[in-house]
C-alpha cells in the first residue's frame, strides 16, 4: 500500500511541472537564516526529474541563496486543501553552478518572465513605490536550485483513521513505512 501512496506523490509533483493550477505547483521553501531563525517563502515548482530532484528558480541575490549557501538543509511543505493532503519534504539544496546549464533554462523561460530577474535592487530593497522599480537591460541574476528529496512525509486527512507515510532513501529506492499521524 505505501508503494501506492509513493506512486501518487511522484505523479502530483510530476503533474504540477505541467499543470499551473495543480495545488503542488505553488509550495512553502524553508531554510534557515544565520541565526538559525526559520524563514519560509512560496516558490514555484518548476522541474521534476526521475529522481525526484526538483527545481526552483530565483534572483541569485535573494536572501534564500545566501541562507542555502550557510546551510543546504531545507525542508518542503505541499500543500492540497481540497484532498486534506500535505506533503513535507527534507532535501538538500544545491545552488546550480554550470553554466551552460543555466543558460539553458533562461533561454527557456518567456520574455515576460525574464523580466523578474533583471531588476537594478536586489529582493529585499526598501523602496518608496512599487512604480520605482527600475530594470537592467542586457543584464540579469537569474539562478535556479536543485532540491534532491531525503525524507517524504504523506499526511492525508480523512475518516476513519488519517494516514501518515513516512519515505527514506535506502540506496536509490524508497522505503515507507506507516506512522502514527
Amino acid at each position: 500500500m505505501t508503494d501506492i501512496i509513493f506512486s501518487s506523490i511522484v505523479v502530483d509533483l510530476k503533474t504540477a511541472i505541467a499543470n499551473n493550477k495543480h495545488s503542488f505547483r505553488y509550495f512553502t521553501l524553508a531554510t534557515s537564516d544565520f541565526n538559525n531563525t526559520p524563514r519560509l517563502r512560496t516558490v514555484v515548482l518548476r522541474d521534476i526529474d526521475d529522481n525526484l530532484n526538483m527545481i526552483i528558480y530565483t534572483d541569485e541575490r535573494s536572501k534564500k541563496i545566501a541562507n542555502i549557501q550557510a546551510n543546504d538543509r531545507v525542508s518542503l511543505l505541499f500543500y492540497d486543501q481540497n484532498r486534506l493532503l500535505q506533503i513535507t519534504i527534507k532535501a538538500k539544496a544545491e545552488i546550480i553552478s554550470n553554466q551552460t546549464t543555466l543558460d539553458t533554462i533562461w533561454n527557456q523561460i518567456p520574455s515576460k518572465s525574464k523580466k523578474d530577474y533583471t531588476t537594478e535592487l536586489s529582493p529585499g530593497v526598501e523602496i518608496k513605490n512599487p512604480d520605482d522599480i527600475n530594470y537592467l537591460e542586457g543584464k540579469h541574476y537569474f539562478a535556479a536550485i536543485k532540491l534532491i528529496p531525503l525524507r517524504i512525509e504523506y499526511l492525508r486527512l480523512t475518516r476513519p483513521n488519517h494516514i501518515k507515510v513516512v519515505f527514506k532513501k535506502e540506496n536509490t529506492n524508497w522505503k515507507g513505512h506507516y506512522v502514527i499521524p
